[in-house]
């Protein structure tokens, strides 16, 4: 009775350690002040990684493909490629390190991050622009940036001034 007593305490204090850690990650699927500088915190280290991450998509539809994946599927493919290019363990390291779940939850936000960028230019611009002119930046505009919420456009307005340094490299590569 003791022995199984014993292994139902590690159990609970197993489940309970677990529980306590989930809750102790951070919000990384939306883009808030804490998760925007783990971010850039992150950014040296991660990007060898994700250059060989981003180099398995060789054309948009392979990469609009891969995007339309689940995380869980994303995320299963890359960890296969790292490990076929023995870098899974250094991912791993980096994630952990930097507080992420793994690569690819740090490239999903990345991702939300360009696309609130993207955004934040594009409906700035549209109310220094004809009706005609706003017509046809829609059209070129990528749907992933005209689909980015209201409250992704507020934040990166909102963070202007901390996100400058970064705001000004993605206009640069505009």
């Amino acid at each position: 009775m003791g022995r199984v007593f014993l292994n139902y305490i590690t159990w609970v204090l197993c489940v309970c350690c677990a529980s306590a850690s989930a809750q102790l990650l951070p919000d990384n699927k939306n883009l808030n002040a804490q998760s925007v500088a783990r971010w850039m915190q992150s950014n040296r280290d991660i990007a060898p990684i994700v250059q060989v991450v981003d180099a398995m998509h060789a054309t948009d539809a392979a990469l609009k493909a891969f995007e339309a994946l689940p995380p869980a599927e994303q995320d299963q493919k890359i960890n296969a490629l790292l490990k076929s290019n023995n870098l899974l363990e250094s991912a791993n390291q980096i994630t952990q390190k930097h507080g992420w779940k793994s690569v690819g939850e740090y490239m999903r936000l990345s991702t939300k991050l360009g696309n609130a960028i993207a955004a934040y230019f594009l409906f700035g611009d549209l109310g220094k622009v004809t009706e005609e002119q706003e017509k046809q930046l829609k059209e070129k505009a990528d749907p992933a940036v005209l689909a980015v919420p209201k409250s992704d456009i507020d934040f990166i307005k909102n963070n202007e001034k901390a996100l400058q340094k970064y705001i000004q490299a993605y206009g640069a590569g505009r």
